[in-house]
Order: C-alpha cells, then structure tokens, then sequence
C-alpha cells in the first residue's frame, strides 16, 4: 500500500495519520494534503485532529481500564497474550465503544481458557450489554499454534489486484495494543504474520507491549501456573472437551448457522472468532471507491 492508500484508509475512519506514522507503514513521503499540528488531513478536514486528540483521551479511559482487568484475565489459565484488537488498538475509538479484546492461550486449552475468562468477565458484569460504555468483550481467541491470520482474510479482490484483498486485517495485524505477553508469544505473533503484512507494507515493524501498559505482574503468573498445573495432562484434556461442547451448545443459533462457513465465524480447537457483523468487505468497497475519486 502507497501513501495515498494509506491516507484514503485512515481518511475513511476519520484518523488523520502524523507523517511519522505514515513514514513507519509504508516508508513513504507525501506530496499533497495540508499538515494540520503536526497530522495528514484533507485541505477540507482540518476538524479531524480536534477529533482524533478527543478520540484518544476516550481511548486512554479504556486503555486504563483494559489493563486492570488484563491482570485479573492473566490469572486465568493457558492464557499466553491479552492484546487490544479492532479500532481501540490504534486508539481511535468512540466514547460508547466497547474495549475488544484478543485472547491467545496455549494449544489443546482454547476453550478452557476462554469458558473461565468469560465466567470472570460476566460474574462482575463487564460484558458487553451489562456497561452503556468500556464493556469488555473476548470475541477473538487462538492458540500458538494457530497464530498465522493470512489464511483469514476475505476472498476478495478480482479486478483489484494491486491492493490487498483484505486491508483491514492487514492493519489490524499491525496494530494490536498488547497489555500480557507471556513467553514471547508477541514475538512469534508477529514472525507468523510477518511474511504478508511485509509483503503490503515494507517497513512494518512490531509494536510490542506498552511500558505504561503493561498489565503483566508475578501474582497472576503464579496463579496461572499452579492452576495449569492442576488442569493438566489426561485431567485437562477432559475438561477441554466438556469446556467445547459446553460452550458451543450455549453460542446463538446465528453464531452456530454461519460456523466456517467463510472467514466472518470461524470455530475450531484453534480459532475463535465471533464475528457475525463483518464489515471487512464493506470497508475494502468503500476504500476503493474512495481511492477511484481521488484518482479523478
């Protein structure tokens, strides 16, 4: 993706880049727009970095907010990185918004690992539909052996090949916000996607973890580890298949109907991804048609 790619992408989302952010994705300078306090804007939407700084205030509340309860999640078991997914990653969000979180836990323990954190989220009430705003809500989970998202993107692109088929999963990748990191798993994230994210944008590089938000602490560790270590071997296995069927029979009939039927609801021992509401494909339409008016 070129910078005026970029610049349509960010445009569409009402987020205006700084250049260094610009630089950073696709190691390009620009030739065109008007810099506004430092950001990229349209000569005619100079408003969008009063809007952006607000954004990012709302965002820091849910930052906040996400970390706390990222070390209560950390103490859940066979859980490997809590990270900030979707809009909120990159901060841009709306007051309401709710805080969307990405859970990667250890192989053969998914499900487990998923039915005990949600348990802790509803038995405080953090879920969403229980908060008017910063409602906590788990709607993505892997496995480390599962943590290579180019076989999730849409099968999209005919007519349109120079562009990625898939751009909004292509900036999500880049753009979590990690509150736990446990053992690398970051590193490795990063390393399976990096071939294609690469492939799109040159100089992407790793965000890492946050110093002021990082949620990771000894307490949860220790927790987590003995926990693990109860919950291992033969024992564990049996209560990941229980926690498997369990779950699935309790997920909404709309959830269950639209299974691995494409990339939107994918459910398997690796994957969990709950996304009845997938606008990817709207968001790339409407990118390139933003891109073909610029070109006018």
């Amino acid at each position: 993706m070129d910078d005026r790619s970029l610049h349509a992408w960010s445009d569409m989302f009402d987020w205006p880049l700084t250049f260094a952010e610009l630089w950073d994705a696709s190691g390009a300078q620009v030739d065109y727009g008007s810099a506004v306090d430092g950001f990229l804007v349209s000569r005619d939407r100079a408003d969008l970095v009063w809007l952006r700084q607000r954004k990012m205030r709302w965002a820091w509340r849910k930052y906040r907010k996400a970390r706390r309860w990222a070390r209560a999640l950390a103490c859940v078991p066979f859980v490997r990185m809590i990270a900030i997914g979707n809009a909120l990653g990159y901060g841009n969000c709306r007051e309401e918004s709710d805080i969307d979180l990405v859970i990667v836990t250890a192989p053969q323990r998914l499900w487990t690992a998923r039915l005990l954190a949600v348990a802790l989220l509803r038995l405080f009430r953090q879920r969403p539909g229980e908060h008017d705003r910063d409602a906590l809500c788990p709607s993505f989970f892997l496995t480390t052996e599962a943590m290579g998202l180019e076989g999730l993107q849409l099968n999209e692109g005919r007519g349109h090949e120079a562009l990625p088929r898939d751009p909004y999963l292509l900036r999500w990748t880049t753009q979590l916000t990690v509150l736990v990191d446990r053992t690398g798993t970051y590193d490795a994230f990063w390393h399976a996607n990096e071939r294609w994210v690469r492939w799109w944008f040159p100089s992407a590089h790793p965000r890492g973890s946050h110093p002021r938000l990082n949620a990771r602490t000894r307490v949860p560790d220790a927790i987590a580890r003995c926990a693990e270590g109860t919950l291992g071997g033969r024992f564990g296995s049996r209560v990941e298949r229980w926690a498997r069927r369990f779950q699935w029979r309790r997920l909404p009939h709309i959830i269950q109907a639209l299974a691995n039927l494409d990339s939107r609801v994918v459910v398997t021992d690796d994957v969990l991804k709950l996304h009845v509401d997938d606008r990817r494909a709207g968001y790339r339409a409407a990118w390139i048609e933003r891109l073909e008016r610029y070109a006018r």
